[in-house]
């Protein structure tokens, strides 16, 4: 039906041909929008030309819409006063369907009723009362396409939208086809200023595998799920957002889907959900709404074309059997044939759409004998078929039963795809040895004219698709068949063939394979089920990776890589595969914050394959990632040597940019090692390659753009020169924005963050740590995010927010270190600083010590110079100051820091020495510690760690300058 808004305000028509009054009146229907007022039509806000006469007829129609406007009272209305003949008329109506493409695209806004005159029969949404139709919602949301076309739910969508706003969970239940995911399409479409564009869908359709649903809703999201039951960062994510959650067909995952929407109920008090499915959830909180059919006439009802296009069922099957082309059209003769076609339809809408698109092929008192003959045929005897499924599946076979022998077999194939297929697919998995694909082509076009497969021609290719029901269905006939074997095989071998094609070409391949993952995802289940075939599973879930990393998607990357490895011994799986198995399993366990032992393990077996293959370049792809790990573990020492083997394979190999990138590694290791020569010296040696920034072997490793660069940055700092440390590592920084990759971003930020922190200047990228927190979370980086909020808790000390910024980063250090975090000790400074300055000296004294212990047994040396520093600030401010252990403590520091060559840690001891000298009234030895530290810096004087030497250094100098003697 057509919906107008009208205000309160009327004014005089300007119209010259139209006699009567008219409000401020607005129409909306499909992309029409139309103000009677101004006399103005907009498609799309772009205004539509039509004549005077033209607006006039569609202003009549449009305001009795679904009713028979007769040619007399059309002519009247529109050329009061003249003597005007039909074909006027005709000409002005041709006119006014040109303009709106009337009969294009599905799209059906004028019904001609033979004999007496003409329908508007178009429908549209509602417009807001204070303002035109928005264009774009609020905010970005994930909806399919609003359905424009909808008919006859105007009322129900109003209802379920009043009724989620106070119930907070809704149930939409219905039978296969009556239209649940439609109602609920549009009811979020509706609901999205409510919620402010936070309405979000989740299509449960293309999974069979329960297990997966709460991380197929995290990533619908734009979450990644964790190592973890994935309904843990959904709830952590939804808590306290205020959004509506509509959870899409679930009967066949009715269990999983029911936990996780109980869940969420309880734990996110201001989520709401919607959700669809053939039978309740049964769960707490959930309300049900039945959704009814469609209003039909009575059976064997006597309508005319005017009284039966009041029914919406009617109304639904005229607009799709015109969209199908051939010129249907409703007159008084055929009017009581279509109601008995909906009638025993029982208004269910895929029933009704599926009849349309016959009827010009078989003509509509035909198909009501068919219609009729196969209800008896199939359902006598079958009493143990579900009610809900009875009508629904009679429609489906009665279409099926149509096609000729090789259509079903071909449609019966084609049912093993879960979501859209190309025609090389099709032709891939239908059709038998002895079939051409001209065959295959041809039943494909033939089941497109049928109405059993939807043809979707986008602008890159032609895509088909199987609804959902004829699916369901079809898939039974191929259970039943002697093809239930060879086809799913068919379908695997595919896509596993297609995936390792996009290993010439990652980046494109990948991206055109993304919207297929639905049916890799099938392939894989079916490969590793009882019925399958583990031999291609393997080579599917090994050629998979890459696009599981791609989405983001680790943890289903873990359950299927683990699938694949455990089935690699009895079906005696490649090199190859074992290989790229256990790369991939260590890798997608470190990047989900599984930092151990037996992702090491998995990745130096993986080097010693790639070994055995003598696969030279991955054997230095597999050792970056290993080298990474070992760093993150807290295996410095290791990490070293590992480093030193793949240079080795390098330099053996001839690789010069692989050398470049072993050096990096070393460098790394050796800054880590607190070896800042050293760690200069490979650094420098690595930037000297000019192909190492352009190499993108790297993978999941340490290395990423500007890394070189930002490791350079931390050195200067050590080295004393922090200006040029400060430069270096803001113009990493901002090649990395540029770079527009967050997970790059997130990787090199916290690298940098150690020089704005050593230079007393962390506020210079908060904002940055805001990003990397939003990205962490985003893409489920758990480690990284941790960092990030550690990050974040220095920042906000550093602006004074004391409680908040210290609860962060203590929790954050807490989680590091549980998590095994290798660099966390580096973390424990602020902390313990923090912590004393809160009056917590024996808390801070505890954990300083802990992390120097821990530091020297794992030699991670780079910042134990500061540590000990830090160690001998925290006796000093305790209620009862060690100056005696403080002093020996600072001594160490220094000492430690000369020997590494850090002069940017020797100069902090120094300052802390001094003070602390000072204080106990040696003014003379104070000033000898700090005076030449401070004279070897040539720049960064304008930083806070050297203005405060310089005054320190001018109290020493001062004759007044008091101190405190000696207890």
């Amino acid at each position: 039906m057509v919906h107008r808004w009208q205000s309160n305000a009327t004014t005089a028509t300007t119209g010259p041909s139209l006699q009567e009054s008219s409000a401020q009146e607005i129409f909306v229907f499909g992309p029409f929008r139309l103000d009677a007022s101004q006399r103005r039509i907009e498609k799309d806000g772009n205004p539509v030309q039509l004549s005077a006469r033209a607006f006039d007829l569609l202003l009549t129609l449009i305001r009795h819409a679904g009713e028979v406007v007769s040619k007399g009272d059309l002519i009247a209305r529109t050329w009061p006063g003249s003597s005007v003949d039909d074909n006027s008329l005709r000409v002005h109506i041709a006119a006014l369907r040109k303009a709106l493409g009337d009969g294009n695209a599905g799209a059906k806004y004028l019904s001609t009723v033979s004999g007496q005159g003409y329908c508007f029969v178009g429908s549209a949404a509602i417009p807001p009362q204070n303002q035109p139709a928005p264009t774009k919602p609020v905010r970005a949301h994930n909806l399919p396409a609003h359905p424009w076309q909808m008919v006859g739910r105007e009322q129900t969508i109003q209802d379920i939208s009043e009724r989620l706003k106070a119930q907070r969970f809704i149930t939409v239940v219905g039978p296969g086809g009556i239209g649940k995911t439609t109602v609920a399409v549009s009811a979020g479409h509706a609901l999205l200023a409510e919620f402010a564009g936070q309405v979000h869908f989740v299509s449960l359709g293309e999974t069979r595998d329960a297990a997966l649903v709460p991380a197929i809703a995290a990533s619908s999201l734009g979450l990644r799920a964790r190592s973890d039951d994935p309904s843990n960062n959904l709830v952590a994510f939804l808590r306290d957002r205020r959004m509506l959650l509509i959870l899409d067909c679930c009967e066949h995952v009715v269990d999983a889907a029911a936990a996780l929407a109980e869940r969420l109920y309880q734990e996110a008090p201001q989520l709401h959900i919607m959700a669809t499915s053939r039978e309740l959830l049964r769960v707490e909180g959930e309300h049900t709404y039945r959704l009814s059919p469609l209003t039909s006439p009575p059976e064997n009802a006597v309508l005319t074309a005017e009284s039966a296009i009041a029914y919406p069922s009617i109304k639904l099957f005229v607009e799709r059997a015109a969209a199908a082309g051939g010129g249907f059209g409703l007159t008084d003769s055929n009017a009581s044939d279509v109601g008995n076609l909906c009638c025993r339809l029982n208004g269910i809408p895929l029933a009704i759409e599926l009849t349309a698109g016959h009827v010009t092929a078989y003509g509509v008192k035909a198909m009501v004998q068919l219609l009729d003959k196969h209800f008896n045929l199939l359902w006598e005897g079958r009493r143990t078929a579900l009610p809900r499924h009875r009508t629904l599946r009679a429609t489906i076979e009665w279409s099926y039963d149509l096609l000729s022998g090789p259509e079903r077999v071909v449609l019966n194939q084609l049912s093993v795809f879960v979501g859209s297929f190309t025609a090389d697919a099709a032709r891939a998995i239908a059709g038998s040895d002895a079939t051409s694909d001209d065959t295959t082509m041809a039943a494909l076009d033939n089941l497109v004219a049928k109405s059993m497969l939807a043809l979707n021609q986008g602008s890159q290719s032609i895509r088909y698709r199987l609804a959902d029901a004829t699916r369901a269905y079809a898939q039974e006939k191929l259970a039943a068949s002697t093809d239930a074997e060879i086809v799913p095989l068919r379908h695997a071998s595919y896509f596993r063939d297609l995936l390792e094609k996009t290993a010439d070409e990652p980046n494109e391949g990948l991206s055109s394979m993304a919207d297929q993952f639905g049916d890799i995802r099938g392939a894989l289940a079916w490969c590793f089920s009882d019925r399958g075939d583990r031999r291609t599973g393997v080579g599917l879930a090994a050629a998979a990776i890459p696009l599981f990393f791609k989405l983001s998607l680790f943890t289903e990357c873990q359950l299927w890589v683990t699938r694949a490895i455990e089935a690699l011994h009895e079906t005696g799986g490649s090199v190859r595969h074992d290989l790229a198995l256990h790369a991939a399993l260590a890798s997608a366990r470190m990047l989900t914050g599984q930092i151990d032992e037996l992702g090491i393990g998995n990745l130096d077996r993986a080097v010693r394959l790639a070994e055995t293959m003598g696969d030279v370049a991955g054997q230095i792809r597999l050792i970056g990632r290993l080298h990474l790990l070992q760093l993150l573990v807290g295996n410095f020492d290791d990490a070293l040597a590992t480093a030193r083997r793949g240079e080795a394979i390098a330099l053996a190999s001839s690789d010069s940019v692989g050398v470049a990138r072993m050096r990096m590694l070393l460098g790394t290791s050796c800054h880590y090692l607190g070896e800042v020569a050293a760690s200069r010296s490979y650094v420098e040696a690595a930037l000297s390659h000019p192909g190492l920034e352009g190499d993108s072997r790297g993978g999941l490793t340490s290395d990423y753009p500007r890394r070189p660069q930002i490791t350079l940055a931390r050195i200067l700092w050590l080295e004393g020169h922090p200006d040029q440390a400060t430069a270096t590592a803001r113009q990493a920084i901002s090649d990395v924005i540029a770079i527009n990759h967050p997970t790059i971003l997130c990787i090199a930020l916290p690298w940098a963050f150690g020089v704005f922190l050593w230079n007393g200047d962390v506020g210079v990228c908060e904002e940055h740590i805001d990003r990397l927190l939003v990205e962490t979370r985003k893409h489920n980086l758990a480690t990284l995010q941790t960092v990030g909020d550690a990050m974040k808790g220095i920042a906000l000390l550093g602006r004074g927010e004391s409680d908040t910024g210290l609860a962060m980063l203590n929790g954050s250090v807490k989680k590091l270190q549980s998590q095994r975090y290798g660099a966390a000790a580096g973390l424990c400074v602020p902390l313990a600083e923090a912590l004393a300055a809160t009056g917590r000296g024996d808390e801070a004294l505890d954990i300083l010590d802990q992390a120097i212990a821990r530091g020297r047994r794992r030699n991670f040396m780079v910042e134990m110079p500061d540590m000990l520093r830090a160690r001998a600030e925290v006796l000093i401010r305790k209620d009862n100051p060690d100056y005696l252990e403080a002093e020996r403590s600072l001594a160490q520091s220094l000492d430690l820091a000369r020997h590494q060559g850090a002069l940017g840690f020797e100069l902090r001891t120094a300052i802390g020495l001094a003070g602390l000298l000072q204080r106990r009234g040696r003014r003379s030895e104070a000033r000898d510690v700090l005076a030449p530290v401070y004279g070897r810096f040539t720049e960064g004087f304008n930083t806070p760690v050297l203005k405060a030497a310089s005054e320190l250094l001018a109290e020493l100098a001062s004759p007044s300058s008091g101190s405190l003697a000696a207890s």
